[in-house]
């Protein structure tokens, strides 16, 4: 019987960079767009001070400047700072 992904181990998919999709392209505008690691996520989320609202179009506005692209996935990212915020979750419990 296979077991369940941890959340922890969700979090080591790697980076890519595709084409923006031609639906978003009004939205973002053509170029390249992030496929964002998880890691680089929760590495954002963790500069944040204690108490501090970071929106998560601030973290792919972040990702997308420091991969120098044109946009980060927004289905993706969304994704994966819940995998971020579980895998936390999931580390404060274990001992």
């Amino acid at each position: 019987m296979k077991t369940r992904t941890s959340w922890k181990e969700k979090l080591n998919k790697e980076a890519e960079i595709v084409e923006v999709p031609p639906s978003w392209v009004a939205r973002h505008g053509a170029g390249k767009m992030l496929i964002p690691r998880p890691l680089d996520i929760d590495a954002l989320m963790r500069t944040a001070p204690k108490g501090k609202l970071v929106t998560q179009d601030q973290i792919r506005g972040k990702l997308a400047h420091d991969y120098y692209v044109r946009a980060t996935c927004p289905l993706t990212s969304g994704l994966f700072i819940r995998i971020v915020a579980e895998a936390a979750e999931e580390g404060s419990r274990d001992p």
